[in-house]
């Protein structure tokens, strides 16, 4: 059986969403101002930002819910508009919370949710032990859900926004409340669901952990602006052309500082008397940090890469953002 996300359009190039100049206010306050981002099929893009910065108004646009003041989205190669958005609506796929049944079975929560969706019961019950395997809840299946952990309860909500295996998904905060451990375990299922389902995810959170193994794509916004938007591999070459080397010192970092300052320019704000960053154009010129430390002897301890990370460029770009 062909799923929905395997049914796309002919062209397979034409993205699953495009937000072109997307405003949205409400009497004289701006919710979300010229907001314009694409994800492509397949992808999973991560809208980044602050409680209050537009985010869960965005994802109501953008599905519909609510109109904007100006500008499009186009869904599935498709302009979304009153007349077609339940419609385009049935191919989509939203988590926004935890509220379930918890006086119900999770097999018997998703039956509910499986004929919302105008499901049939074989093809409920077939897709509630695909979903429940992903996310290793299979052996809870009989279990009431307010017996169920924060986590698992978590899960229940993904699962059950993908139970008619949409073409795009909605994740609000799916990691709220998680602890690191919950949170890491959720985010696996979310790339192997994702991997089997081929689904579009657009994934809107202030939670950062493991968003780099889940998020090809992400787009920072605040105060309803879109801050930067891109592939995150590219903003992180574009933000930090340079290499980046965190040298770890035994003695006199004052001292260590102004030799590495000497060889490559400039030391980078760092926290902790023993540490150092720097950026280099490249590797061979870490040699010659090292010979000039040792040579004023600075006992060296190590010297590692420090490669960027998605949390790095997700606070420089607010503290940049803030500096203007």
């Amino acid at each position: 059986m062909v799923s929905p996300a395997e049914a796309l359009a002919p062209d397979s190039k034409v993205p699953t969403l495009i937000a072109s100049r997307l405003t949205k206010t409400f009497g004289t306050r701006t919710a979300v101002s010229d907001l314009s981002f694409e994800v492509a099929r397949g992808h999973a893009f991560g809208l980044l930002g602050p409680n209050g910065a537009g985010k869960t108004t965005t994802v109501r646009l953008l599905t519909g819910l609510i109109s904007p003041t100006s500008g499009d989205v186009t869904l599935f190669g498709e302009r979304l508009t009153r007349d077609n958005a339940d419609e385009l609506r049935a191919r989509v796929g939203v988590q926004t919370d935890t509220n379930l049944y918890e006086t119900l079975t999770v097999r018997d929560n998703l039956l509910v949710w499986g004929e919302l969706y105008g499901l049939n019961r074989r093809a409920i019950g077939r897709r509630t032990l695909e979903i429940l395997e992903i996310l290793a809840l299979s052996d809870r299946i009989e279990s009431v859900v307010g017996e169920l952990s924060k986590g698992m309860r978590q899960k229940l909500s993904v699962g059950r926004a993908v139970l008619h295996e949409p073409e795009l998904l909605f994740l609000d905060e799916p990691t709220a409340g998680l602890d690191p451990e919950a949170s890491e375990d959720l985010i696996v299922c979310l790339v192997q669901m994702i991997h089997a389902m081929r689904t579009t995810v657009i994934l809107c959170t202030h939670q950062l952990h493991g968003l780099e193994k889940l998020c090809t794509d992400v787009g920072i916004i605040e105060a309803g602006t879109l801050v930067t938007t891109g592939d995150v591999g590219e903003l992180l070459r574009l933000r930090w052309p340079r290499q980046r080397y965190s040298v770890s010192v035994g003695a006199d970092r004052d001292r260590a500082e102004r030799v590495i300052t000497q060889v490559v320019g400039e030391v980078d704000e760092t926290k902790g008397s023993a540490h150092l960053d720097f950026s280099v154009d490249d590797a061979d010129e870490i040699s010659d940090v090292v010979a000039a430390l040792v040579g004023a002897h600075v006992p060296v301890r190590s010297v590692v890469p420090r490669q960027p990370t998605l949390h790095d460029l997700y606070f420089a770009t607010v503290e940049q953002r803030d500096k203007s």
